[in-house]
């Protein structure tokens, strides 16, 4: 963990004074803070769980205060929980507010039935990677519970629906050939996003449900094709050509994965795809 994300963590844990009227059950720091690697431009966000929801008039304060720091309101009520931002001594802080029943639900339901929400897996993984604060012995045993009951299920269907690739002609000749570059940019992202869920599935991670910071999720993975951060910077840089060929040879190597990791999941399909030929 590197200085800027200890002393912001070191301030989280101050900022907690502002909420001391909550009845407060937990608390976990996510986000790049948590991971270690923030900087100087690094927001605090900080999952504060509650014994019971709060009163309109807390509610109210909160808001107040938010905005008084300079910050504001994103959305939610107390009854559903919310978020807001403040900023505390020059720091941006995000606080989201809800009920510990909330927490519970969303991982019990996910373990009992999987389902490719990546809201939901936002939510699992952020406190799967967070920093705890606060806890009462019970955010700690609810986490490891997310990670050591990950289903198979939940395997088979994010290995199932990130398993869509075009056509190897298509990006050639539907972006290069039409001089379209940000249909060939949104492809490659589109793509290079599909083999990180796939892995996801693969290495039995919940889906960081964004691309912002993945490279902190691909570095923890065992199952993953060699080089592969060195090499999808390389796609996005090189040569278009020379990137298509690089995307395509990791995608059949991720495929590879599959039939090595997940049997019970066929790339037969999907690899007939790749190699599709255009109808004139």
């Amino acid at each position: 963990m590197n200085e800027i994300s200890k002393r912001r963590l070191t301030q989280a844990k101050d900022n907690l004074r502002i909420f001391d009227f909550l009845d407060i059950r937990a608390v976990a720091v996510t986000g790049s803070i948590a991971k270690g690697y923030g900087d100087d431009n690094s927001d605090i966000d900080t999952i504060v769980i509650l014994n019971k929801n709060m009163t309109q008039g807390e509610f109210d304060k909160i808001i107040e205060d938010a905005k008084a720091s300079g910050g504001d309101f994103y959305h939610g009520s107390p009854e559903e929980g919310f978020a807001v931002y403040y900023y505390i001594d020059g720091v941006r802080c995000d606080f989201g507010f809800g009920h510990y029943s909330e927490t519970e639900t969303l991982i019990n339901e996910m373990l009992e039935k999987p389902e490719v929400d990546l809201v939901k897996h936002l939510m699992i993984s952020g406190l799967i990677d967070g920093y705890i604060l606060k806890d009462s012995n019970w955010l700690a045993p609810l986490i490891k519970k997310a990670e050591d009951g990950y289903p198979k299920e939940l395997q088979v269907m994010l290995v199932n629906h990130f398993k869509k690739f075009h056509p190897e002609w298509a990006i050639e000749k539907m972006t290069i050939g039409r001089g379209d570059i940000l249909y060939y940019y949104e492809s490659l992202v589109e793509m290079i996003g599909n083999i990180i869920g796939i892995l996801c599935g693969l290495n039995k991670f919940y889906h960081p449900g964004k691309l912002k910071g993945v490279e902190h999720t691909i570095k923890k993975m065992q199952i993953k094709p060699k080089d592969f951060i060195k090499r999808y910077n390389f796609i996005l840089s090189a040569e278009k050509y020379e990137a298509i060929k690089e995307l395509f040879l990791v995608v059949r190597e991720t495929f590879d994965l599959i039939d090595e990791h997940l049997p019970e999941v066929s790339t037969a399909r999907s690899r007939d795809t790749l190699v599709m030929v255009l109808r004139k």
